[in-house]
């Protein structure tokens, strides 16, 4: 009894992570987001083969903290591209997600050039030597303007913020984090292709003892589990 109360549970707190997931994620025309990760141009992403401009041995998607200040914000052909910001790096395919397009071209440029390190990057404006060079990550805050067809492969795929704060990646969003769509996507994908740990508590043959009455376990203050056993 004990044993399959246990399992409930786990199987409980996987389906409240599911819920909680697409519930924080699901988002629509209006709503404010929040979310940190690194600034990509469209090109590197979409129109160089999937690698950076600047370093073709680099997987664009697997390694943007390799991308330079310089062919992110120097270089026409990049920047001209639009930006966006990414999601974190799925664990199974080790490539980030893509996360949201920025409409704000000049707003990106203007907070990345007086980040970086003045150099390399001939336009940006910092001039100390801690000051970064490569990997520009940031804590972008906007309003949803149109949604992502989440088509692969192409820049609509993803949803637009405009209205855009891009402020320094030590600004975190906390509660307000959002997980981009795609991000939810690929998670789902990396779940359904990962058999569960918890299937094998329960007997794949042989008979099934009768029940005997129910039980529950309060996920949240929304979610109740209800269970026989």
């Amino acid at each position: 009894m004990k044993a399959l109360r246990q399992t409930a549970i786990l199987l409980g707190a996987q389906v409240l992570s599911f819920y909680r997931h697409h519930c924080a994620s699901a988002v629509m025309v209006g709503d404010e987001v929040c979310i940190t990760g690194y600034i990509m141009d469209n090109f590197c992403i979409f129109d160089n083969g999937g690698v950076l401009l600047d370093n073709r041995t680099v997987t664009t998607l697997k390694n943007p903290e390799q991308h330079s200040y310089h062919c992110l914000l120097d270089v026409p052909l990049c920047y001209n591209s639009g930006f966006q910001v990414l999601g974190e790096k799925d664990p199974t395919t080790k490539l980030h997600c893509l996360g949201f397009r920025l409409d704000d071209t000049e707003t990106v440029l203007a907070a990345g050039r007086g980040k970086g390190k003045m150099g390399y990057c001939t336009s940006c404006g910092g001039g100390m030597d801690t000051d970064p060079e490569y990997g520009y990550r940031a804590t972008v805050k906007g309003t949803v303007k149109e949604l992502g067809d989440g088509t692969t492969g192409l820049v609509t795929s993803t949803p637009m913020l405009t209205n855009i704060e891009v402020l320094d990646d030590t600004v975190e969003c906390g509660d307000d984090a959002t997980i981009p769509p795609l991000c939810v996507r690929s998670m789902d994908v990396t779940a359904s292709s990962e058999p569960s740990s918890s299937v094998a508590a329960f007997p794949t043959s042989g008979p099934t003892p009768a029940p005997t009455e129910m039980d529950e376990f309060q996920l949240s203050s929304d979610l109740l589990l209800r269970y026989k056993v």
